[in-house]
């Protein structure tokens, strides 16, 4: 394990105990100086383990004002392990889920998408877009680009504009192939300015964005997607099973 990480995996360590211990819910930290000189690293490390832990909801740093240790929030767990619609996980959680907005267009294909679907930069697409809120608060924002049509099927996706229809169940529907494998890789982000148009959050409040990509079980990719969470709403689970 290279030097950095271990470094940064024990700031974290002392700084949650501290947390734990010392600072509690609504407690201001020390600044990124005296916290790095506390846990003998740098302020780069300390500023990495402070953005962590603000991303995971434990932390809200708010720029010129400080970091605080979070209030505790009720918070749904969502598990990704398998391909079970985000709708079904915050009703199962005992939450009340909705679609607060969505839209569908066709559009450009974006150039990160454009491989993935095996499709040139610019080419048609479908884009959906959808705004999900979880008990009347907005929770995560969704946008998946979908080829026009699938083996010789075109693809209708205005389905998609009800929260009774997820996007699994349609590509099941629509294509006859049902997705069998998610692919997903995570970030932790800030919120820029179109996020806090969506999700009603503060300027540089933590979100975590994912890049999803559903496949068929002979790995044709059917759509490319770009997720973004607010983690003090919903928290996500990874479990991989062998």
């Amino acid at each position: 394990m290279a030097r950095r990480e271990t470094a940064l995996q024990a700031a974290q360590m002392q700084l949650r105990e501290l947390i734990g211990s010392e600072f509690l819910s609504g407690d201001r930290l020390p600044n990124e100086r005296e916290l790095a000189d506390r846990l003998t690293v740098s302020r780069a490390t300390v500023r990495e383990v402070l953005g962590q832990l603000a991303a995971e909801g434990l932390l809200t740093r708010t720029w010129g004002v400080g970091t605080f240790v979070r209030e505790p929030a009720e918070r749904v767990p969502v598990s990704i392990s398998d391909v079970t619609a985000l709708r079904d996980r915050i009703t199962a959680s005992g939450h009340s889920p909705a679609l607060q907005d969505a839209s569908v267009s066709r559009t450009a294909c974006p150039d990160d998408c454009a491989k993935v679907l095996g499709l040139a930069p610019g080419d048609p697409v479908w884009r959906v877009d959808r705004l999900f809120a979880v008990d009347g608060v907005a929770a995560a924002w969704i946008r998946d680009h979908l080829p026009l049509a699938v083996g010789g099927r075109d693809l209708d996706p205005s389905g998609l504009l009800s929260i009774d229809h997820d996007m699994f169940e349609f590509l099941a529907g629509a294509t006859g192939m049902p997705v069998r494998r998610a692919e997903i890789d995570f970030a932790a982000v800030l919120a820029d300015e179109e996020a806090v148009d969506r999700l009603g959050v503060p300027l540089g409040h933590p979100l975590v964005s994912a890049t999803q990509i559903g496949y068929t079980a002979e790995e044709l990719a059917l759509f490319h997607g770009h997720i973004t969470v607010r983690t003090d709403i919903l928290t996500l689970r990874i479990t991989r099973a062998g």
